[in-house]
């Protein structure tokens, strides 16, 4: 099975100097966000609050992401991403100067601590999914899974970096310092942002947050390849996520470390997703994406089992390999993801995967704490590995990446409309109801209702809310289509912003199979206003030319001047 995932260097995305210029911006975010929260943690110590108060650090971090994630996906949908971009980096970094300047003039509180951590994971919330989805922006189509591998070192070095650098600096400097190099460190990312020059994109009708909130939804909801990666990466997350979750209840516990041993095996799996880097390209040229989910999930599963029965070294060893199969695994959800997505809503497509991812954590933690709560936490980590090395390659069988996952065509192909009618109808009017009449022979019907069925999922992922497929009893050949768009604007961006390649495509397979030119109706509520709307001589329907292939070079002059551009970054 092919994927999409072309070979490409590991590390041909840096020769792009503004990708690296970013990526170098996003590591020293992540590393000083990562320091942040342990010199938080140990100031709440050093003033004596509750273990309840602590934990709530990583609380107010992380919480933006979950209340704000799907809408920063909307905000960088519907808006320039550069600009996206910036504003979550100058939230994070006044948030983060603020705190240090506070601690330097010894006046922080505990729950002044707690509301710049929060302010600073608002700023982290609309960043992830802007970034996420400026990087096939950044670099060629076939350097995108280098370039999400790279984006995942980012987190992972951070990860086992960040609490390293930040206990050294608390040793020497105080709690203060680590503040200050945060705030250093978004000063510098706001700084990158700026430098990252690149043609104005003219911005187009933009949608209201509550409808494209709900039309990322709906999109997600209708295209199989996308709910599919989503799938096995919620399948892999839960079970995974004990590693995470009771590693350190594992260091003190059976393995009797203390905050140093717990700091080496941070640093094992750090170093393992770090060779991730070079190991799944490697995978990548001899194997599919299916077979890279199977034998990362079994590594990882094995990593965990490991880490519940073998003596310290053993467990270095094994989380070196959990790291490794988290990097594979994770870069394949995230690149094919990346290539999958149609860009006019792929930063809401990738905040709703790390809505998935971070769910999944959220859910799993508790589980798997239960389970070593009620036995121990061998036993979590035993169960935890058993359903890695069992359960969820299994579920490959049954639900695998899909074929040609990462290769669908995504390009635009703005089709043009009669713009008086356009300008007519109030754009927030609607329900829109769409009628389509078809004229098949009956050879053909059963192959056109198959190829409709791709038809009606282009239309429900690009607005439609219902659709519906019937042919007329005394006339068996003349088939009708029927859908509905919530508003007449949201039906114009279906139109003219929307449909990919892919979605024009399946249109003529099926088109291939009529014998007649399609007809189309298009209905709105009986009381909105309408004026000027030209009517075709001698017919109420309108002939469906814009499902026909048009003649490129005369779509783009008739587009020249009046049709506006798609809204947000729409080349991402």
């Amino acid at each position: 099975m092919t994927t999409g995932m072309a070979k490409s260097s590991s590390w041909a995305p840096f020769r792009i100097r503004a990708y690296l210029v970013l990526w170098l911006a996003q590591l020293g975010a992540n590393i000083g966000s990562w320091m942040q929260t342990v010199g938080a943690q140990w100031f709440l110590v050093e003033v004596g609050a509750s273990a309840v108060f602590i934990t709530l650090v990583q609380t107010a971090t992380t919480a933006p992401s979950l209340l704000f994630g799907l809408p920063a996906g909307v905000m960088a949908d519907s808006y320039d991403r550069r600009h996206v971009l910036l504003t979550a980096n100058l939230i994070a970094a006044g948030a983060s100067t603020l705190l240090a300047v506070v601690s330097f003039l010894h006046v922080l509180t505990p729950v002044g601590l707690l509301a710049c951590t929060f302010l600073l994971g608002c700023g982290m919330a609309l960043n992830a999914p802007t970034w996420q989805a400026v990087i096939p922006s950044l670099v060629p189509r076939k350097q995108i899974p280098a370039a999400t591998a790279l984006g995942s070192v980012t987190i992972n070095a951070a990860r086992a970096l960040g609490p390293a650098f930040a206990g050294f600096l608390v040793a020497l400097a105080g709690t203060s310092a680590v503040f200050a190099v945060n705030a250093a460190a978004y000063v510098l990312s706001v700084v990158a942002v700026l430098t990252w020059k690149r043609p104005a994109k003219r911005v187009g009708r933009r949608e209201p947050f509550l409808s494209a909130l709900f039309s990322g939804m709906r999109y997600t909801k209708a295209a199989p390849h996308v709910n599919r990666i989503m799938l096995r990466t919620a399948l892999f997350i839960v079970p995974a996520s004990a590693i995470w979750a009771l590693l350190p209840v594992e260091a003190h516990g059976r393995l009797h470390m203390g905050s140093g041993g717990y700091g080496v095996l941070l640093a094992c799996l750090g170093v393992g997703a770090l060779s991730g880097v070079f190991v799944l390209p490697w995978l990548r040229r001899r194997i599919s994406s299916n077979k890279i989910v199977v034998v990362a999930s079994i590594a990882y599963g094995a990593g965990t089992v490991g880490a519940a029965v073998l003596p310290s070294w053993g467990v270095g060893v094994s989380l070196v390999v959990a790291g490794i199969a988290w990097m594979c695994n994770f870069t394949t959800f995230n690149s094919l993801l990346q290539l999958t997505l149609a860009p006019w809503v792929r930063a809401r497509g990738m905040a709703i995967y790390l809505l998935i991812v971070m769910a999944g954590q959220a859910l799993g933690s508790p589980l798997w704490g239960t389970v070593a709560t009620l036995w121990t936490a061998q036993i979590s980590f035993l169960v935890a590995g058993g359903l890695l090395l069992v359960f969820v390659p299994i579920s490959v069988r049954f639900w695998p990446i899909r074929p040609r996952t990462g290769e669908l065509d995504r390009s635009h192909d703005l089709i043009t409309h009669n713009l008086s009618m356009a300008n007519s109808v109030d754009p927030r009017t609607g329900p829109i109801e769409i009628q389509v009449s078809y004229r098949v022979h009956p050879d053909k019907a059963p192959a056109f209702v198959t190829a409709m069925d791709a038809v009606r999922l282009s239309r429900m992922r690009t607005g439609a809310n219902f659709w519906e497929l019937t042919h007329r009893l005394e006339d068996p050949g003349l088939f009708f289509e029927r859908y509905s768009v919530p508003s007449w604007g949201e039906y114009l961006l279906q139109e003219t912003q929307r449909m990919t390649g892919h979605d024009r495509a399946n249109l003529r397979a099926a088109l291939r199979l009529t014998s007649d030119e399609p007809r189309v109706r298009r209905e709105l509520p009986a009381d909105a206003p309408i004026a000027g709307v030209p009517r075709m001589p001698g017919d109420e329907d309108h002939p469906m030319g814009d499902l026909r292939p048009r003649d490129p070079d005369m779509t783009t002059a008739q587009n020249s001047g009046t049709q506006e551009a798609p809204a947000g970054d729409q080349t991402a």
